[in-house]
């Protein structure tokens, strides 16, 4: 019976294939440890390949205990051995190769015997492209462990991310609901800002006699369309929300690439687009009450103290939180917004002159 269902294993039909493990996996006979292994390796098909995973591990929970060396090894090391490589296995599917190396690295040091199994053979191949001769050294050595995690997975991100603030929703849809709220904030700050200041700006050109705008041409401005005062705000909450992704990318260049932080473009996303939204409501919270409530010399005469002591004062907000999620200090991370300022205007000068050439050379051809 147990031949057949091996041989069910290379069947063109997932079903038959997914009943074959089953059933091996009920028979609880260790001799299909092998065949399973190959199937979690080979098989085309991500949902037999995992349960071909689950059953290798119900097969060795229920696999009788070899009275060789295993049996000298203790009984708390082989069950943590086997969490571990329960663990390194789950990571290996998830695609998570440096913490998958990590784990399965430590199992294999508390139970060097593991090695010797099938499954274990395979996986230590498929996550260091090397042989169990040559890996199982490096694997169990904590400094050489530690290098290979390195090469093959990176360093500790996401081990540390977890414990961070917010890592646990840093999802791209997160993301791009953070990003629409952030425009839809700056879009409605705008609009209100426009509307409320309105009065100030009025008494303003009123009281200065170079003014080449009258109140009147803003009475005209403002009562022409409401709606095109809100589709301006909305063009402008957009191109905010796009400036900031490129900043936020900048940003993560920088930092990623030229100071090897540990840190993801997504995480920093999710950390720092909500923090600019908040600080928008802030200024904007700001400039509507001064205008409600001073003159328009205290107004205009304020503002640009408030905008300089404010933009400081975020400047050392969001070094400390790209510090944080590259795991820089604040002194870091101010460095590294500098560097990826220069490397947006970088950017941007060569996208200008890039179309300039383009235009020029369309010019030039319809002449």
């Amino acid at each position: 019976m147990l031949d057949t269902y091996l041989r069910q294993l290379h069947s063109d039909d997932p079903a038959q294939r997914r009943q074959a493990i089953v059933a091996l996996a009920n028979s609880r006979d260790p001799a299909a440890l092998k065949p399973l292994a190959a199937v979690f390796k080979n098989d085309p098909d991500p949902a037999i390949r995992e349960l071909a995973l689950k059953a290798g591990r119900y097969l060795r929970q229920y696999a009788p205990e070899k009275p060789s060396s295993e049996a000298e090894i203790a009984a708390r090391d082989r069950n943590l051995a086997k969490k571990l490589l329960d663990a390194a296995t789950t990571y290996h599917l998830e695609g998570d190769k440096g913490r998958a190396v990590d784990s399965l690295g430590k199992a294999l040091s508390l139970n060097p015997a593991l090695q010797k199994e099938s499954f274990v053979a395979n996986l230590v191949m498929s996550l260091t492209k090397m042989s169990v001769a040559d890996a199982v050294p490096l694997l169990t050595h904590p400094d050489r462990r530690r290098t290979l995690v390195e090469k093959v997975g990176g360093k500790r991100t996401r081990h540390r991310q977890a414990q961070d603030k917010g890592a646990e929703t840093a999802t791209w849809d997160n993301v791009a609901i953070d990003f629409l709220l952030y425009a839809l904030v700056v879009a409605l700050s705008a609009a209100a800002i426009l509307v409320f200041t309105l009065e100030t700006i009025r008494e303003l050109i009123d009281t200065a006699p170079s003014a080449t705008i009258t109140s009147e041409d803003l009475d005209t401005l403002f009562d022409a369309s409401v709606v095109a005062l809100l589709v301006l705000g909305g063009f402008y909450g957009l191109y905010s929300a796009l400036t900031l992704a490129l900043q936020g990318a900048a940003i993560h260049v920088v930092a990623a690439y030229l100071f090897g932080g540990d840190g993801t473009l997504v995480y920093l996303y999710r950390r720092l687009v909500p923090f600019q939204t908040y600080v928008m409501l802030v200024f904007a919270l700001l400039f509507i009450g001064l205008a409600l409530t001073g003159s328009a010399t205290e107004f205009w005469l304020t503002i640009p103290l408030i905008m300089l002591a404010g933009s400081f004062v975020a400047l050392y907000l969001v070094s400390k939180l790209v510090g944080e999620v590259y795991q820089f200090g604040a002194g870091m991370g101010c460095l590294v917004l500098l560097l990826g300022g220069v490397l947006m205007a970088v950017v941007a000068a060569l996208g200008n002159w890039a179309l300039a050439g383009l235009l020029s050379g369309m010019l030039g051809g319809l002449s």
